[in-house]
């Protein structure tokens, strides 16, 4: 399983502008994405501000939803049937919102449903982070765990990567204690060379990510 990479600098202005270090895995991950994004994508759970909006590109139609309205984003319950016709979109995002649903089952079928033959379903989903009850957290998945939901669901590919691995997870629990963004740019190119440093067969057989980010193509 391939693992996202950051570059130190990166880390550096992540944290000089108060991201979390999960944080700013996420949007390299998302970075490497962009690319093939083209048609109508729809956003799922997105809120009024996701910090990867800016790096998504103009050409797209995007559909964003939240639990909430506000302006530019439509009421969509996750918990609820997906309002959407069968087979309307190119892509869906789900990023950081799977363990607030109460059927990731369910969700996962709605999700395939609504995507055209050939879509990708982007899913970032936190492994080793704190609860997060927005408006509520009930689970975490491994990467076995999130194959299986996606196979199950009927899509026929699923790659995988992990975002992180021990220091950079226990930095992203350690967050609130770096108080200043010059400590947090310290600590986590430290926590980045420490991962480095784990052997990988460590990595294979007992991986510690702060969590994954799923491509599933229907």
């Amino acid at each position: 399983m391939d693992r996202v990479k950051i570059p130190i600098l990166s880390a550096i202005s992540g944290a000089l502008s108060g991201k979390t270090i999960g944080r700013v895995y996420f949007n390299e991950a998302v970075r490497g994405v962009v690319p093939g994004l083209s048609g109508r994508v729809l956003d799922l759970a997105g809120g009024k501000s996701p910090s990867y909006l800016p790096l998504l590109p103009n050409s797209i139609e995007l559909v964003r939803t939240d639990i909430t309205a506000s302006p530019g984003v439509t009421k969509v319950d996750i918990n609820e049937p997906l309002p959407f016709p069968d087979k309307s979109f190119d892509a869906v995002f789900l990023f950081n919102a799977l363990y607030a649903t109460e059927d990731p089952s369910r969700l996962a079928g709605e999700i395939h449903r609504v995507l055209k033959p050939g879509g990708s379903w982007y899913l970032a989903s936190p492994f080793v982070a704190n609860e997060m009850p927005e408006p509520h957290d009930y689970l975490r998945f491994t990467a076995e765990g999130l194959e299986r939901l996606c196979h199950s669901a009927g899509f026929s590919s699923v790659e995988i990567v992990r975002l992180g691995e021990r220091a950079t997870a226990a930095t992203q629990l350690l967050h609130p204690f770096f108080l200043f963004n010059v400590i947090r740019a310290l600590v986590y190119s430290l926590a980045l060379l420490f991962d480095m440093l784990i052997p990988s067969s460590v990595k294979t057989t007992h991986p510690s990510p702060i969590g994954y980010f799923v491509r599933a193509t229907k």
